[in-house]
């Protein structure tokens, strides 16, 4: 029998030993020095700017929960071309998880066989990142705009080109759009496809309010096409209606901070009559408590 109970007993502490090991060895794997890296998302996107500036914009996020998670201070590399890489340039993504490099003039890149641009973004990842890389082709356009007053209407003209062994060919039945800068949302004044010469007309309405001048900024903009990326020129004129923004004089009214004179002299006069006649009932119950005590027997006041 007591041999039963030892057999029992060491095959117990066996078992508990067992189950304790495991729990260690799980809680060594679940621990944080151990954890997956995180799998960004990369994305790289194109505008060519007024100046004809190029604008790399590339961002890094990290989905947790569904939600967008900027990753910052990764290091993005920038390259043109597709079998040979032309290096661009480095940036660091900032507090939004955006890398921005700007190529000013009209940057010397390698041209695919379609005339397009091949432009790559990569990042080569760290043991706790993996590596990201987004690449975008892009077909270099020129877009002009001319604003001029045409029968006291301001009219804007847009004219679309690329550029074909030197040679200016139009950009035909493309969707283009004119806005007009607004604080939150730019408003947009025209939308068409561009003709056979590639140019389109619009006219701006005389009734935008501009800032004190009256001048407003005109937008015109290629919106994430498909070939040609974000594209757009901008210009400010004064053709808007002059806005002037006037300061109310204080006012001392019901409903301001500071109550009309009337109501501030009325209420004194009434608080003053009123702790008056406190102050008077007080010192009439002194003066009958000492009337009280000058007419008890063997008073000596």
């Amino acid at each position: 029998m007591i041999m039963k109970i030892k057999t029992y007993f060491f095959l117990w502490v066996l078992m508990f030993s067992a189950g304790m090991l495991a729990a260690q060895e799980a809680a060594v794997e679940e621990s944080p020095g151990d954890e997956e890296p995180i799998e960004p998302v990369m994305e790289l996107t194109y505008l060519k700017d007024s100046d004809g500036n190029v604008n790399l914009r590339s961002s890094m996020v990290n989905y947790v929960d569904r939600m967008p998670v900027p990753l910052t201070g990764l290091e993005i590399d920038f390259y043109a071309g597709e079998d040979s890489l032309v290096a661009l340039g480095s940036v660091p993504t900032d507090e939004e998880g955006l890398a921005v490099l700007v190529l000013e003039g009209n940057p010397d890149v390698p041209l695919s066989a379609d005339g397009s641009v091949r432009y790559f973004a990569e990042y080569m990842g760290t043991d706790n990142i993996y590596p990201a890389e987004y690449e975008v082709y892009v077909t270099d356009v020129n877009l002009e705009m001319n604003l001029e007053m045409v029968d006291s209407v301001g009219t804007v003209s847009l004219r679309a080109y690329t550029l074909v062994d030197g040679e200016e060919v139009p950009v035909a039945d493309e969707d283009v759009y004119v806005y007009i800068k607004r604080m939150f949302n730019d408003l947009p004044i025209g939308e068409d496809f561009l003709d056979e010469n590639g140019e389109f007309v619009t006219e701006v309405p005389d009734d935008i309010p501009g800032d004190a001048e009256g001048n407003i900024e005109i937008i015109a903009r290629f919106n994430d096409h498909y070939l040609f990326g974000t594209v757009e020129k901008r210009q400010t004129v004064p053709w808007g209606v002059p806005t002037q923004y006037d300061f109310a004089v204080p006012q001392r009214t019901l409903w301001t901070q500071i109550a009309p004179l009337w109501m501030i002299i009325t209420l004194s006069i009434l608080l003053i009559g009123v702790w008056s006649h406190y102050l008077y009932v007080i010192v009439q119950l002194f003066r009958l408590r000492r009337l009280a005590r000058k007419e008890e027997p063997g008073s000596l006041v």
